[in-house]
């Protein structure tokens, strides 16, 4: 696969159509869990902000640099945890089936996002020569791992088994819970194809994708059981 150098990549656009149809996802299964049409408007707005916040400042952090802002996909998943939880709490209306909807959700928007990252070529996976591969002209015609696109299929993947798992079980944070390990997973395991790993045992990232999934999970636990008493 050949990927040109592009004047334009479309990169902020994707990334932006990623995230709303995500949220698109995540307002649908608030909406059939009986959610309000309000709390589903406000937690929307709150949880984007969050996402675009959070991830931005991440990778202000990661980078050492302002200048060097960009979209950043732990950022995003911290500022999505932060934002459903906050709104959770703040409404208290079907509080596990919220927070459920947006977890099962997020797998969908990082997944699409990473087309952005494939097209642009902005990182790339480790180098590679056999027939699964992407040649960017950007690098001089060399051929990687086209990692992107595997964590494209695998997220879509998460995605789609969250669902199943959401539509079927009858306590929501389990299907939740099970979506963020598997992302939580995915992700760290896939950081080792990237051409940013090589020499690397464990890398700051992925100590914080795991960090993110382990606190996400009791948050998840202490949150929605709390709801779920409530109600």
């Amino acid at each position: 696969m050949y990927i040109p150098e592009l004047k334009y990549t479309f990169y902020a656009p994707i990334v932006l159509a990623s995230i709303m149809l995500g949220m698109a996802a995540a307002a649908i299964l608030m909406r059939r869990a009986g959610v309000k049409k309000q709390t589903v408007l406000y937690t929307a707005l709150l949880t984007f902000v969050s996402i675009i916040i959070v991830s931005f400042a991440t990778s202000v952090v990661l980078s050492g640099d302002i200048r060097r802002i960009g979209f950043v996909g732990a950022g995003g998943a911290l500022g999505l945890l932060i934002g459903a939880v906050a709104s959770a709490l703040i409404h208290g209306d079907h509080v596990s089936e919220s927070l459920s909807a947006w977890v099962v959700s997020a797998p969908l928007m990082y997944g699409l996002s990473k087309i952005a990252c494939h097209i642009t070529g902005c990182c790339k996976g480790v180098p590679h020569s056999g027939t699964f591969r992407v040649i960017y002209e950007r690098y001089d015609g060399q051929s990687f791992f086209p990692v992107q696109l595997t964590e494209t299929i695998s997220f879509l993947a998460i995605f789609i088994i969250g669902l199943i798992l959401y539509a079927k079980m009858k306590n929501k944070l389990n299907a939740a819970i099970i979506t963020l390990v598997l992302s939580g997973v995915f992700k760290i395991g896939l950081e080792f194809l990237r051409d940013s790993h090589l020499g690397k045992v464990v890398t700051g990232y992925q100590i914080l994708v795991l960090a993110i999934t382990c606190v996400g999970a009791i948050a998840l636990l202490c949150v929605g059981n709390k709801g779920t008493d409530a109600w």
